[in-house]
């Protein structure tokens, strides 16, 4: 008998692998190879590779409420390779769900959880739920809206289950609230506590189809057929065929990411796809009646298929089929309680809501790219230049001023255009029109163009809009400027404060704003900051201060936006009435 090879007999004298490879593979196979039986082989796969990802993943995360999201966006969209991991890992678990499925369908075909195996049965349907609660724990783990919203929804769920509910619920997000504890406990659950519990359940699985073999159909092929080397083949072409799919997804659309959670924001939530037939059961049964949702009807089918062992037990095809026609009833079920919830996603309300959603998600990618401040992406969401100072104008300057796209109310002058040559126009031949000055209770300005006429007018105008110029708009007319001045500081501050007027009039007489710096930053802030100085408005100033409503950053928002609004159209120029003839 011709000696093992060298290399062969090598390992065998120092680690013994080739032969414990062997004894480790050596599993009855009644009825031969089968391609129906490949589903388990492929799910260790796939567990693997989601342990694999995931301590790749785990080098980067930081699992805080203020880092989760930035040192998400910063493995998918900075780190080479990171898109592709994260995908990996996101697909694999969607991938495994799935094959949980069809595993489950292999054993009922295989009658593989009869004696003497029930044991097995139901520690395979423990992994089942140990599967599917690692996904429930790992999606939030972003802490951006979707697995945020999505981990509200489900363990909303856990927490309508009638006595122990509300404390598995408190235990599982540590309190009532979501925040820094649930996070931690859901990265302490998904990385390390289900991860082991998986380990040591699927090592217990596999020792036990060792021990047992693989139930088939022993009339029919070859009754002592081994697991190596023909469903072994078919094992690894299934395998390799899962995995290639899985990066096929994961570099076609990578795994999602959607702005940073927001527990104040009204999101349009919705559960992983697995979890959908459960949350639309629940909105058929409210109020006394949720029980049947969270416990009769789940428990009942967990009961069920737990008791199979021993319920399936006759080989007779028509018995068989009346056995498990519960579980085609509750698969059919599952199914249009999917469909249905699909329906609802697809009403015109939630779309929009998702378009604006995916808007958002989109933009804070786009600002991570500018860095993430200290405070966290949330903060640097709610302070998007591009959106916030508008949210800041409409909640504190639109309930009087009007803006066009903002705010309708007329309470005190409209804003668009301010600070630009024809605002001032319009302001200097009519100061009462209803756009203006009409709007509030100051009315003792008089249209000037009769006193100045358009030339006089046109030069103030400019002067005023000159205050306010910064580098990169249209150039102040500088000789019109000059003759501007002149007119304002000999005609204007009879009434206006200001320096270097020519005016004989006491300066403690005169009660109209200093407009030295009309239009400029500097001139919008201390208006907001104190409207009622003697500067400003003084004792006729009907304007709120803001000087506690709203922090630094907030209110130079609001400064630059009331800033920007000088490239708007403003009120066009108007002849002010005449009044009327005395009777």
């Amino acid at each position: 008998m011709a000696s093992p090879p060298r290399w062969k007999a090598y390992l065998e004298e120092r680690t013994g692998l080739p032969s414990a490879l062997g004894r480790a593979v050596d599993v009855a196979m009644p009825g031969g190879p089968r391609w129906r039986r490949v589903f388990g082989t492929s799910l260790t796969v796939l567990l693997l590779l989601e342990a694999v990802t995931g301590a790749a993943m785990m080098s980067v995360y930081s699992p805080g409420i203020s880092t989760a999201w930035s040192s998400t966006w910063y493995l998918e969209a900075v780190l080479p390779w990171g898109r592709m991991v994260r995908g990996l890992h996101h697909f694999g678990t969607h991938a495994i769900v799935v094959l949980l499925a069809l595993h489950l369908a292999q054993v009922l075909i295989d009658r593989a959880s009869r004696r003497p195996r029930e044991v097995n049965h139901l520690l395979g349907l423990a992994l089942g739920g140990l599967v599917l609660f690692a996904a429930m724990t790992g999606f939030p783990l972003a802490w951006d809206q979707r697995g945020y919203w999505a981990s509200r929804i489900e363990t909303g769920i856990i927490g309508t289950v009638p006595v122990v509910g509300t404390f598995l619920q408190r235990l599982l997000i540590g309190g009532a609230h979501y925040g820094q504890l649930t996070l931690t406990r859901f990265y302490t659950l998904h990385v390390w506590l289900v991860p082991l519990a998986l380990l040591l359940g699927v090592w217990a699985h596999v020792a036990m189809v060792r021990r047992h073999g693989l139930k088939g159909d022993a009339d029919h092929g070859d009754t002592d057929a081994r697991w190596w080397p023909g469903q072994a083949a078919r094992d690894a072409v299934v395998a390799l065929a899962s995995v290639a799919l899985v990066t096929w997804m994961a570099r076609r659309w990578g795994a999602p990411l959607d702005a940073p959670a927001d527990p104040s924001s009204h999101y349009p939530a919705v559960p992983e796809w697995f979890f959908m037939p459960l949350s639309q059961l629940l909105k058929h049964f409210r109020g006394p009646r949720q029980i049947i949702g969270t416990m009769v009807i789940p428990g009942a089918l967990a009961t069920f298929l737990a008791l199979l062992p021993w319920i399936d037990r006759s080989d007779s095809r028509l018995r068989r089929a009346l056995t498990l026609l519960p579980l085609a009833l509750a698969g059919l079920g599952a199914v249009a309680l999917g469909l249905e919830l699909r329906r609802d996603l697809r009403a015109p309300t939630f779309v929009r809501s998702q378009r604006i959603a995916q808007a958002t998600a989109r933009r804070a990618r786009s600002l991570a790219r500018a860095g993430v401040p200290p405070e966290g992406p949330l903060e640097m969401v709610r302070n998007d230049p591009a959106v916030r100072p508008v949210e800041l104008f409409a909640e504190h300057c639109g309930t009087c001023h009007a803006v066009r796209g903002v705010s309708r109310e007329r309470k005190a002058p409209r804003l668009d255009g301010f600070g630009s040559r024809e605002w001032a126009t319009a302001f200097v031949v009519w100061p009462d029109h209803p756009e203006l000055m009409g709007t509030t209770e100051i009315h003792d300005m008089r249209g000037q163009r009769r006193r100045l006429r358009d030339e006089g007018v046109r030069a103030v105008a400019e002067w005023l809009y000159s205050r306010g110029y910064e580098p990169g708009e249209s150039a102040p007319d500088t000789a019109l400027v000059s003759a501007g001045e002149a007119i304002y500081r000999r005609r204007c501050t009879t009434c206006h404060q200001g320096d270097g007027d020519t005016s004989e009039t006491e300066a403690v007489d005169r009660d109209a704003p200093n407009l030295d710096a009309w239009g400029s930053r500097a001139y919008i802030r201390a208006q907001m900051l104190n409207p009622g100085a003697p500067e400003n408005y003084g004792a006729r100033n009907d304007m709120p201060r803001f000087h506690d409503r709203m922090n630094e950053r907030e209110l130079t928002m609001v400064v630059d936006y009331v800033r920007s609004l000088r490239a708007r159209p403003a009120p066009a120029v108007m002849t002010e009435p005449d009044p009327p003839t005395p009777r």
